[in-house]
């Protein structure tokens, strides 16, 4: 049986490098280049030279610039997605414990999504299905969900992300029960 236990901020950053927008805290001792951006509590920086090690209140090396830290994913944002997540999430379907990481991070980045999308949309009414055509002019689009998803009410509810999808990919064989053959013999001769 797998555990989540151990699962981190960092384990979730390194599987998703490029998918999110993560807040660029300041590392001391860390090199930074021309334009590098970084976060020092209250205020975004710049950086002004290459290989630039110091501290962002040093002005000969950065430039103070206007930021939110609302255009960032916070390490708060994704310890609330595990929060949410492993409401969902069934660790005992998994053997290794890497994977049961790698399938819980797919299910967290779903929700981290949903989070997102509510905080942009709060008033929003909700789930509003899939688009299967759109177009413009003479380029159009069409894709659709597998029906084993939107077929079953909960399921679809992991379809309304690319994320959810995959991990739903990822747990498709867990769902459809598995049997286990033991060798045996009964105590009659």
């Amino acid at each position: 049986m797998a555990s989540i236990e151990k699962i981190t901020v960092g384990d979730f950053k390194n599987l998703f490098t490029r998918d999110f927008p993560y807040l660029p805290i300041w590392v001391d001792g860390q090199a930074y280049f021309i334009d590098d951006v970084v976060y020092d509590e209250p205020n975004f920086y710049m950086s002004l030279t290459d290989g630039n090690t110091a501290k962002p209140t040093d002005t000969t090396a950065w430039k103070l610039i206007q930021d939110s830290i609302n255009n960032y994913i916070s390490d708060n944002d994704i310890l609330r997605a595990f929060s949410e997540a492993k409401v969902n999430f069934n660790p005992d379907f998994f053997a290794e414990e890497e994977t049961a990481i790698m399938v819980f991070c797919y299910l967290s980045a779903h929700y981290l999504v949903i989070d997102l999308n509510n905080a942009q949309s709060p008033f929003a009414l909700g789930f509003m299905g899939f688009t299967q055509s759109k177009s413009v002019g003479s380029v159009s689009e069409s894709y659709g969900i597998p029906q084993w998803m939107m077929k079953n009410p909960v399921l679809s509810a992991y379809a309304q992300t690319g994320f959810g999808r995959k991990y739903l990919s990822l747990i498709m064989p867990y769902l459809r029960g598995n049997i286990i053959l033991t060798p045996g013999r009964t105590t009659y001769d």
